[in-house]
Formats: structure tokens, sequence, C-alpha cells
């Protein structure tokens, strides 16, 4: 390859080999550039929006966790106590649109359930208003994120006493 390239280039004036190396100069900063710069600052630029959405459903769940907290503080029992927590959460799901993929009674009367594809806030609300007006309490949660903005759950229920 230098065999070929160096009999040109000793054709070349002095001013044709410096316009030549400056022309190799700026492809190679384009090339550098359009590479590895422009990616770069894509995949950053991504990371970043990324970030600020996984922040806000942070808050947002935060904010809903301390909501439902402070209900649970509060300990309101209500006239549903007699109601079966089946019947309350499979009531209360459906009037919330919260399809309940799994229901699983145990033995001391709390309520293992799966959730699919649920909105975040849908979620928390549902779960404030299991809470205050039904006294069901969440005694051990699993949420993941199951894709864009949705969440999928599993939880188990019980009495505020149980």
């Amino acid at each position: 390859m230098r065999a070929m390239v160096e009999p040109y280039w000793q054709r070349l004036s002095v001013r044709e080999q410096g316009l030549v190396l400056a022309a190799s100069v700026l492809l190679a900063c384009v090339a550098l550039w359009l590479g590895v710069a422009q990616p770069l600052l894509a995949w950053r630029d991504a990371a970043r929006a990324a970030y600020a959405g996984n922040a806000a459903a942070h808050y947002e769940i935060t904010a809903g966790i301390a909501r439902y907290q402070a209900l649970q503080a509060d300990d309101s029992g209500s006239a549903a106590e007699r109601e079966p927590v089946r019947s309350v959460v499979a009531g209360s799901a459906n009037r919330a649109g919260i399809v309940l993929a799994r229901v699983l009674p145990d033995e001391a009367g709390r309520l293992n359930i799966w959730i699919e594809g649920v909105d975040p806030a849908r979620l928390m609300q549902w779960l404030e208003t299991l809470s205050r007006d039904h006294g069901v309490i969440v005694v051990r949660a699993g949420v993941e994120r199951s894709g864009e903005g949705a969440l999928r759950a599993q939880l188990l229920l019980a009495r505020g006493g149980a």
C-alpha cells in the first residue's frame, strides 16, 4: 500500500501535500464527531430522560406510601369489616379498574393477590381506599416495573388487626 501511495505523494507539490493533510485531518475530525461524540451525547440524553422518568415514578410511589401509612396509622375500622376480605378486595379492585391476575387466600384469613400491568397511581389510590374504607392493609408487598409506566405487584392483604 505504501509503495502505491509514496510515488503519488512525491509528485504533489508542497502546497498540495498541505491541502491533502488538512483535508485528512478534517475528515478524521468529522468521523470522530459522527462515530464517537454524537452517539455518546445521544446516550447521555436518553439516560437523563430515563432518570427523570424513574425519579418522577419514585416520588409518586413514595408519596402514595406516605399517604397509605398515614391511613394505616389512623386505623379507623368500618362496618364493612364483617364482609370477607376476598369479597372486599375483589369488589374494590373491580370498581378501581384493577384486574387481579391471581387470588390465593391463606389459612390465617389473609389474601395473596397478584396484579399485572397496573398504573402506580391507580394502585396506590386503590390501596388507600382499601385501608380507609374497609380496614384492609398491606402486610407484605413486592412491586416491580413491568413495562412503560406499569407495575407488577404481589401483595399480602389482611384486616387491620390480622
